[in-house]
């Protein structure tokens, strides 16, 4: 078995459990539907290499995923009309829609390497021969982590892991797991305001 078809198993394995969620009389329709997209994004030739492709197929079937769960929750349970959800912010006005999540992984992994750039720089030019030398490093490093976890406790829904697991990620790899949750798993508020309002 080869990777793409790997993926393309994956994926159709989250539509398939995503599309429980639908009313029994248009579950395997949109199964249908949904699932034939993805031999298109896979095979793309202009959709970059094979890791963003498959970045993209997975990205698409988590978003088909979230989307369910929404109506779901829009319709008050299992079944309901999927046509009365509320478009997405971005679609009534907002300047652009939002960016894929390997474009944010890609965003958040460009901010660490500056990042560590930044402190073997420093490292070299300071040569700290003591620990209080280190201190203020360590309390910058422990006020982004609690940053990242106060965020993270009043965030409504998170992206690609549970709220352990991008919790698990700050306090662990400090401070990569802290700016890969910002860039990638954190949703934006709903509370922002449309420009014309």
């Amino acid at each position: 078995m080869n990777g793409a078809s790997l993926i393309r198993q994956l994926a159709e394995r989250r539509i398939r459990r995503a599309c429980r969620r639908l009313p029994e009389e248009t579950r395997e329709e949109c199964y249908r539907e949904w699932a034939a997209e993805l031999p298109a994004i896979l095979g793309d030739p202009g959709g970059g290499r094979g890791f963003v492709r498959a970045t993209r197929a997975l990205s698409y079937s988590a978003g088909i995923s979230r989307a369910t769960r929404r109506l779901r929750r829009v319709s008050g349970g299992s079944g309901g009309d999927a046509r009365r959800t509320p478009p997405a912010a971005w679609r009534d006005g907002a300047p652009a829609a939002p960016r894929g999540p390997a474009f944010r992984a890609t965003v958040g992994v460009g901010i660490w390497l500056v990042f560590v750039v930044v402190f073997v720089a420093l490292m070299r030019g300071l040569q700290p021969d003591n620990f209080w030398q280190f201190l203020p490093g360590l309390l910058a490093a422990a006020g982004f982590a609690s940053f990242c976890l106060v965020d993270l406790a009043r965030a409504a829904e998170v992206r690609y892991l549970p709220k352990w697991g991008w919790a698990l990620a700050c306090l662990l790899w400090v401070p990569l797991g802290g700016i890969m949750y910002l860039s990638v798993g954190r949703c934006r508020r709903a509370g922002s305001a449309v420009p014309g309002n």
